[in-house]
């Protein structure tokens, strides 16, 4: 099915925030007031947007629409998350191999962006639930076409620039 003016526009809209790591990549659910509801449902059921929730240490919550694979295809363009930020923090040998591998299953289409809940439960739970306290690790919920939700993973700004520092990046 063809794309409407509208949901071209959405689509290109949600492109532009893969390159804001503030954001994580996903257009935050206060700018997608601005566009048709049913616009938005079509592209989400048609596969080219999905919704993600990101939760935060903190416990502050992020809620927003990303690309799919299958969106990006339609743009003709892949992006990926630039880094950026200036957090320091001193991380053990263990805690920079477990932020490398999340940051690479984050890159990873076929497991949508994110490492799976199921396999962060291979590391020591104590290491990867101290990353996830002090922010190197973020968690993300995805919800695709209202009844699948999958659970995982993905490295803050704070991970990326502590493994740039580390020269594992």
């Amino acid at each position: 099915m063809p794309l409407t003016e509208h949901q071209t526009a959405i689509l290109k809209a949600t492109a532009q925030f893969l390159t804001l790591a503030k954001y994580h990549g996903a257009m935050p659910s206060k700018h997608i007031i601005a566009y048709r509801p049913e616009d938005v449902t079509a592209l989400v059921a048609q596969g080219l947007l999905e919704w993600a929730q990101f939760t935060y240490g903190c416990g502050k919550e992020l809620k927003g629409l990303r690309l799919t694979s299958q969106g990006q295809l339609v743009l003709d363009g892949a992006r990926e998350i630039e880094p950026a930020g200036k957090n320091r923090g001193e991380l053990a040998y263990e805690h920079l191999l477990i932020l490398q591998d999340v940051y690479h299953f984050s890159r990873m289409p076929r497991y949508r962006r994110m490492m799976p809940e199921k396999k962060a439960g291979r590391y020591v739970a104590s290491d990867f639930e101290d990353l996830l306290n002090r922010g190197y690790i973020l968690k993300l919920r995805l919800k695709v076409q209202r009844e699948r939700t999958f659970k995982g993973y993905v490295t803050s700004d704070k991970g990326e620039q502590a493994l740039k520092r580390a020269g594992m990046l």
